[in-house]
């Protein structure tokens, strides 16, 4: 199997400085898994699915949202929540923490494995060999940048999502800033809104380490942390298919790698508004990378309901009794039927149609829309 390396031993194996960044020292890492299981036992899940005898876990009160459980199962952070009477459904939690430790744990015993590679292969056997289901509602991954030069930024993503030099499948974009100390911020670029298949989430992981410490824990935290952290939060469809890849990968594959290929096929920082070329150091932080399959259902974009309304409620009984008349030799005046090219769409509907052709795989399309968005009115218009 693969070795992993980790946070803890990244620097021991990985100790060179260089003037230029290199994708050797961006550590791909799995940072948060939530799985719903049905029709098995909680033992099982931490003997056969965890590799944790029994012995290590404890149980007291406890409840999750949205479920009726009343009692979690608990390794360290580790946590499995169901019923106490038995119940057959429960829910896995790891956060970023129980990810962290579980992994450092399973290579203490096992240097070669790939720790989660044969959890996700673990899972899929579960399943296939029992009469248990199971629902990945969260997985988390991420990539951490512990070049001494970072591939890029904070505030060079901050600087393009603001000139909209991006293209995410039409997801909004939010920036989230806080005090870091008396002279420094710490800032929070995030591209995608909560409850989607999908939000990305650029930050000072350094900081966010740091920011509890103080004196010499804190400085020796900003030099050793991961400078700069692209964090994948991905939910149902999207989370089971990268948790399949993650189980079937080849000898030659790395989670760093396939991190990389789903982002590349969901994220590009381009040069200009034009979008016609992808930003140098953005395609070189993606280098290499293989594109996992994702199975997921198409979102429905505003574009498809003002569609849908102009169909049921809107304009289309007009239409169709123009096409009525025209098939009946009636005089309609030209302008109706053909195709305008000077026509100016507003703000509103314009951005419609560009989340409706990027989602669709045409960002080509969107220069050609935004140079026909009518122009705001000025006071003395």
């Amino acid at each position: 199997m693969l070795k992993v390396a980790t946070s803890r031993n990244f620097k021991e194996v990985n100790n060179i400085v260089t003037s230029q960044p290199t994708t050797q020292n961006v550590l791909g890492k799995v940072d948060w898994l939530q799985i719903i299981f049905v029709n098995v036992q909680w033992q099982t899940i931490f003997s056969d699915v965890l590799l944790i005898t029994p012995d290590c876990v404890t149980s007291e009160a406890g409840s999750l949202k949205h479920e009726e459980y009343d009692i979690v199962y608990a390794c360290g952070s580790i946590r499995y929540y169901t019923t106490e009477d038995h119940g057959t459904r429960g829910t896995l939690v790891m956060s970023g923490q129980a990810c962290t430790m579980y992994e450092w744990g399973m290579l203490a015993a096992d240097t070669q494995q790939n720790v989660f590679q044969e959890l996700a292969l673990r899972i899929i056997e579960l399943a296939t060999n029992h009469a248990a289901t199971f629902e990945i509602s969260r997985l988390d991954l991420a990539l951490d940048d512990y070049n001494t030069k970072p591939f890029f930024g904070i505030d060079t993503i901050i600087g393009k999502v603001r000139r909209k030099q991006f293209l995410s499948k039409g997801r909004s974009a939010q920036l989230i800033d806080s005090e870091f100390d008396k002279r420094t911020r710490s800032k929070t670029q995030q591209i995608g809104s909560r409850g989607s298949d999908c939000i990305f989430r650029f930050y000072e992981k350094a900081k966010e380490l740091a920011h509890s410490l103080s004196g010499v824990d804190r400085e020796k935290m900003l030099d050793e942390a991961p400078q700069i952290r692209l964090e994948a939060e991905t939910r149902h469809d999207t989370a089971k298919s990268l948790l399949m890849a993650i189980a079937y990968m080849t000898q030659e594959q790395t989670l760093s790698n396939l991190i990389r290929g789903f982002v590349k096929t969901e994220l590009n920082f381009y040069t200009s508004t034009d979008y016609t070329t992808v930003a140098r150091w953005w395609i070189n932080f993606l280098k290499p990378c293989f594109v996992p399959t994702i199975r997921r259902q198409k979102p429905r974009t505003d574009f498809d309901k003002s569609m849908y309304w102009f169909e049921h409620q809107g304009g289309f009984a007009i239409t169709q009794a123009l096409y009525f008349l025209v098939s009946h030799q009636m005089i309609v005046p030209p302008t109706l039927l053909a195709e305008d090219p000077e026509y100016l769409w507003n703000s509103e509907l314009a951005n419609k149609l560009i989340d409706f052709v990027i989602i669709n795989d045409r960002p080509d399309l969107v220069p050609l829309i935004q140079r026909r968005i009518k122009k705001p009115l000025t006071p003395e218009q």
